[in-house]
């Protein structure tokens, strides 16, 4: 009999073991999908308002303790239709705290999401902590503040979602590729990912490529936001809470995740100069006007490293060496000229949606 009784409690001792689970997992507000199976996202444009509708912005900033972030009120200031969320990952100041240091920003985005699910801004900002980084936009002047300045609201609603990189590389060239049973050993890095695919979507086939420029800074809508249900993203954070993979390892598959889980799309590697004028008001006037600046940017260096470099000069790049100063002075006042066009161009809603190839009804913003 006492034998019978151990064989009868064991089913009795899962089965409570389950309900604290599911009571614990509604009691969090996360439904219980112990396989992360939810339903497919159905991503529909978004349509922008008025061009002098003012929308509301959160900018997301995922830091470190020893990251300076007094930058963002310096040179955003304050406004009730600019929010801020700073989370210091290794020493959390309430109300922003992560459930822990892990996965790098991708800790504190999706943490922010779940705590702010049911009041999010018309545009959430996700962006790392530096006011001035390489991976910026360069002819943003790799400023954090410039670019938000510039990013244009209306491009984000309508898309749903926008990587604040335009240029194309890393990430683009550099692609995540040949996903699935092609990986081995011989390569442990994209092995790691292609099983955490598995893991984080597991009802969704796993595409050949995943691109898009690099370094998980993003604009997303409101309405792209919640196409996911809320109980998803807890199961994205408790996959990056429960991973074995380190924090440089899980960042980085996350880095080409977003822009599937936000747009169904595992390639989005728009071209750079549509980018810069639709989403930052920099238009050139087309793809040949771009890189004919570009051009004068690469003249204007190759100048500056013959000066830097003229110990090691032969005869013809001696000659260049006189004639350099006064070649960059033109270049650069050329390439202001060029610039401050551009941004005038971008300002008119018609030449911008013409640029961008899209049709501009009236009301529409921009």
């Amino acid at each position: 009999m006492i034998a019978l009784g151990r064989i009868y409690r064991r089913p009795l001792v899962a089965i409570l073991i389950f309900l604290v689970f599911v009571y614990y997992k509604l009691s969090t507000g996360f439904a219980v999908s112990p396989h992360g199976v939810f339903p497919r996202p159905r991503f529909t444009p978004g349509v922008s308002k008025s061009a002098d509708h003012e929308y509301t912005r959160t900018l997301v900033i995922a830091r470190t303790s020893s990251e300076d972030v007094s930058w963002i009120e310096k040179e955003l200031g304050s406004s009730p239709s600019f929010q801020t969320a700073i989370y210091t990952v290794d020493a959390p100041i309430p109300p922003f705290t992560v459930p822990k240091n892990k996965g790098r920003e991708v800790m504190p985005y999706l943490t922010y999401i779940i705590t702010h699910y049911q009041n999010l801004s018309d545009v959430t900002i996700f962006m790392h902590a530096s006011p001035v980084a390489w991976h910026n936009n360069d002819l943003l002047d790799g400023s954090s503040p410039v670019m938000l300045r510039a990013l244009s609201s209306h491009k984000v609603v309508r898309d749903g979602y926008f990587n604040l990189r335009c240029h194309q590389s890393p990430g683009c060239s550099d692609q995540v590729h040949h996903l699935g049973a092609e990986f081995g050993i011989e390569n442990p890095k994209l092995a790691a990912f292609a099983m955490a695919w598995t893991e984080i979507l597991p009802a969704t086939p796993m595409p050949k490529v995943l691109r898009q420029p690099c370094c998980s800074q993003f604009a997303v809508s409101r309405e792209r936001i919640r196409a996911l249900p809320l109980e998803q993203y807890g199961f994205f954070q408790d996959w990056v809470l429960a991973t074995e993979l380190t924090d440089a390892l899980s960042g980085r598959v996350w880095e080409y995740l977003w822009q599937y889980i936000w747009t169904g799309q595992p390639e989005l590697c728009p071209e750079v100069h549509l980018c810069y004028c639709d989403g930052f008001g920099l238009c050139f006037g087309g793809e040949e006007q771009y890189k004919a600046y570009i051009t004068l940017g690469r003249e204007k260096g190759n100048l500056e490293r013959v000066i830097e470099d003229d110990k090691k000069i032969g005869n013809e790049e001696a000659q260049k060496l006189v004639q350099a100063p006064k070649r960059i002075v033109e270049l650069n006042a050329k390439m202001k000229e060029v610039k401050e066009e551009a941004f005038e161009r971008g300002k008119n809603p018609k030449k911008r949606a013409a640029e961008a190839g899209r049709l501009l009804k009236d009301g529409d913003g921009y």
